[in-house]
């Protein structure tokens, strides 16, 4: 992962830090989010056998893909402390 070169050209390492620490709260907000929304096996009773079982699973995969980000923006935010 490329990390931002703080120098006296570029942006201050708080403003950075700062916009970093946003994106993180709203990464957190958004993986909490698509948690609470996890699919329910009542939602998926009158369709194909398996249904349920594959929603769960790409759920799962686009609370990961989340994660991923958020791991990366907290690796960049605690290079710029």
């Amino acid at each position: 992962m490329q990390l931002p070169q703080i120098n006296i050209n570029g942006t201050d390492a708080r403003d950075l830090l700062t916009d970093y620490m946003r994106a993180k709260k709203a990464l957190e907000a958004a993986a909490d989010a698509l948690s609470a929304a996890w699919p329910h096996g009542r939602d998926y009773q009158t369709l194909e056998p398996g249904a349920h079982q594959r929603a769960s699973n790409e759920h799962a995969a686009r609370l990961t893909k989340v994660r991923e980000v958020l791991a990366e923006i907290e690796t960049i935010a605690e290079y710029l402390v």
